[in-house]
């Protein structure tokens, strides 16, 4: 049973209406059409592809506990994302991956929920050699919402 390709994530929200604008002004996904399942929530759009699904059957609450660390995107525009987050007041980091020439800028939705937007070719390239950023976020990532 081969895994072929990643269908969605889903995120648990007690305010739909903030997390869907979110998911459209910050990371850029598109609000879309959504079976009329029995409770309110969304389907988030990369091109023809529901990648999010956003669900408030579950709210998330502090005593939540599992294994979900983050998402991770492929993205362009590395200097016009980090004016977006900084103009919103979105608490960001940045780092490179070790050995390659990625740039990784991580944040978090209202929720919770961390995101992280892969940044690759010449805008990697120029960050990585002006070596501004920390290596490894592995290491030292604290993305904690802003209250």
């Amino acid at each position: 049973m081969p895994i072929e390709a990643l269908d969605h994530y889903n995120i648990c929200t007690a305010d739909l209406d903030r997390a869907r604008r979110f998911y459209a002004e910050v990371v850029g996904l598109r609000d879309g059409e959504r079976p009329p399942f029995g409770r309110p929530g969304a389907w988030m759009y990369l091109g023809e592809q529901a990648i999010l699904h956003i669900s408030t059957s579950r709210v998330p609450d502090s005593s939540k506990r599992d294994a979900f660390d983050h998402v991770a995107f492929r993205a362009s525009g590395l200097a016009e994302t980090r004016a977006t987050l900084d103009r919103l007041g979105i608490r960001h980091q940045s780092f490179t991956v070790p050995d390659r020439n990625l740039v990784q800028v991580f944040f978090r939705d209202p929720d919770g929920a961390e995101i992280e937007l892969v940044f690759s070719g010449d805008e990697a390239a120029a960050e990585i050699a002006a070596g501004s950023i920390a290596v490894d976020a592995t290491r030292g990532r604290d993305t904690a919402p802003v209250a």
